[in-house]
């Protein structure tokens, strides 16, 4: 296989005393690369590419409201999404700065991951990205650009994409991506998603017979029955669409025992586990993959990325750099 891994320690949000109000770890990313090189996999470096800079206006504007957009000049805007309620009494151009500029890097890796996958029929990681709460017209959930569904306009306008062509999304994430699925519900995007019906943001109100691959798990459900339902369900939603011309994997770590926000109760092991499931499953059907990092909010979120692109890369056609 072949890989390629776009990163930028841009991604990082760094708000002071970030853990004061809010637990996720703002600088995983970065944290995760740092673990992915120190382990010394010979052709590492040569997978690796910087992404870009901030997702332009014109990429945004292909799927959120220009007055949503534009709310984001207001702090108290950002401090709701973001569930931090201090947050509204920052300037807007710090927030600006500390939050929404590293989200937009990491939106344009998502953009960035599915072009190389696409380019070279393999996986592609963005360490960053997965912002599936966010709705065309607002978000919530920590989200603010709905990156994935962004990232299919753009290739669309780009040509490479049709827009006819099917997309998979699969999104391991401990909560429902309830966004995604509602700005995607007349595209050719088909969705596999196991959460946590327990949490936010909880059940699919439509017909759970129209919906069979949105599967709810219960809290704290752990690595053997969530495994088994992944090994057993996964493989069904992959056969019924055999010509998807492009995967998203929403990988987050927030499925791990003692992450209070996402609630299951998965191991480190686990987890890797899960993501092997995935990506070998999606390898064997040869559907070019666009790997994103989404939620986590314990200590272990950048061991466990780190793991699963170490994984990868002992898994990959590198050639060392010198």
């Amino acid at each position: 296989m072949t890989l390629t891994i776009h990163a930028s320690p841009s991604c990082d949000i760094r708000i002071p005393f970030a853990s004061w109000i809010h637990p996720f770890d703002g600088r995983k990313f970065s944290r995760a690369m740092r673990l992915i090189e120190r382990a010394v996999i010979p052709g590492t470096a040569s997978c690796i590419r910087p992404i870009p800079g901030p997702l332009t206006e014109i990429d945004l504007l292909r799927v959120h409201h220009r007055d949503y957009l534009a709310s984001l000049n207001a702090s108290q805007t950002t401090a709701g999404i973001l569930e931090a309620g201090p947050l509204r009494f920052v300037p807007a151009g710090l927030l600006r700065r500390w939050i929404l500029t590293p989200m937009l890097v990491a939106a344009a890796g998502t953009l960035a991951a599915a072009e190389s996958a696409l380019a070279s029929g393999d996986i592609a990681v963005c360490l960053g990205g997965g912002f599936h709460h966010a709705h065309a017209g607002h978000g919530e959930g920590f989200c603010v650009f709905a990156d994935i569904p962004v990232a299919i306009r753009s290739l669309v306008a780009r040509n490479r994409l049709s827009p006819d062509d099917d997309v998979l999304v699969i999104d391991l994430d401990a909560h429902r991506g309830n966004g995604f699925e509602t700005i995607c519900h007349d595209w050719p995007v088909h969705f596999f998603d196991m959460y946590n019906f327990q949490a936010y943001p909880g059940l699919n109100d439509g017909e759970p017979e129209r919906f069979p691959f949105l599967i709810p798990v219960c809290a704290g459900e752990g690595d053997a029955e969530y495994l088994e339902t992944l090994a057993r369900e996964l493989p069904r939603f992959l056969d019924a669409r055999p010509g998807a011309r492009l995967a998203f994997y929403n990988a987050g770590t927030d499925v791990i025992a003692g992450d209070r926000i996402g609630r299951l109760g998965l191991s480190e092991d686990g987890v890797l586990r899960r993501d092997r499931i995935v990506l070998e499953e999606l390898s064997r059907r040869r559907i070019p993959t666009a790997m994103v990092t989404s939620g986590g909010y314990t200590e272990a979120s950048h061991r466990m990325i780190a793991r699963t692109v170490q994984f990868l890369l002992g898994r990959a056609r590198v050639t060392p750099t010198p």
